[in-house]
């Protein structure tokens, strides 16, 4: 125990996270202060700027590298994309043809074997597989 409590502590100590490296490497966008990913294509098809989840922004701002500004505006823009994202979601699982449908079935009777009771937890939609 002691032996992994000090390499831990030596990654900690000579190392940088990913989430820091990639801050300092600038490919963490930062916009009206709001710090996250930059995708060309996101969920809609368009240009998104993904919000970066709580723990990389409690790193960011304990390592001294963002605000407490950057840190709530962050945490407001992500419930916002999290809700655009399900939304998406679900729409998408709403329009999906027979075929689709089909085929998710047949990839949940391969993954849990026949005759197993699911419930997509996003939309509710129950089934067997």
């Amino acid at each position: 125990m002691f032996l992994l409590a000090r390499l831990l502590t030596f990654r900690k100590e000579n190392e940088m996270s990913y989430i820091i490296e990639k801050f300092t490497a600038g490919e963490v966008v930062t916009k009206d202060f709001v710090c996250g990913w930059e995708f060309a294509e996101g969920f809609d098809g368009g240009y998104e700027h993904r919000p970066l989840m709580a723990d990389a922004m409690k790193e960011l701002l304990e390592a001294g590298l963002v605000t407490e500004q950057h840190v709530a505006a962050t945490k407001n823009a992500y419930s916002i994309s999290v809700k655009k994202c399900m939304n998406a979601y679900r729409q998408a699982q709403a329009e999906r043809t027979p075929e689709q449908i089909a085929e998710e079935r047949m990839e949940a009777r391969a993954a849990m074997g026949p005759g197993v009771d699911m419930v997509n937890m996003f939309t509710g939609e129950k089934f067997v597989s």
